[in-house]
């Protein structure tokens, strides 16, 4: 077991590309990490995304907005996430554990938080259900992961 390889799982946890839906199969498959490990170790570095969106992200983005690549940028990664949380809306805090807890490109973490920002949740009103989300994704990604090594 090498420090580095679970360096390397948090980091995949942590992009919002790959989050846990990422970093589990990389964690086992790859680096050969015990499953436990890798789960604790992928869900503390998931969640730490929601902090630097909920209380580092509005005041850089009010910074940055003056530059116009960084604006065209930040309006069509909102646009999308916009678009991609439509069917999830309807529901409200409950959306959001949905569409975090969906294993699904762009419907993490990262994402779901960010449209709680866009929709004016404070963050502790919309925490628990990120964390939710997040443990209701890792639950499924496990199972694919206990799955794909033949349990």
């Amino acid at each position: 077991m090498s420090f580095s390889g679970i360096l390397r799982v948090a980091l995949f946890a942590m992009l919002p590309v790959s989050e846990v839906r990422g970093a589990l199969p990389y964690g086992v498959f790859v680096e050969r990490l015990p499953l436990p490990l890798v789960l604790l170790v992928a869900l503390l570095a998931n969640i730490a995304p929601f902090f630097l969106v909920m209380y580092f992200v509005p005041p850089l983005v009010q910074l940055l907005q003056g530059i116009p690549w960084f604006r065209r940028l930040w309006t069509w990664y909102t646009e999308k996430a916009q678009k991609r949380f439509l069917s999830y809306k309807k529901y409200g805090k409950w959306g959001i554990l949905l569409f975090v807890g969906v294993p699904l490109p762009f419907t993490g973490v990262w994402t779901g938080t960010l449209i709680a920002f866009l929709a004016g949740f404070r963050p502790w009103e919309v925490f628990p259900f990120a964390l939710g989300g997040l443990a209701m994704a890792t639950g499924i990604v496990t199972l694919l992961v206990l799955f794909g090594r033949g349990v």
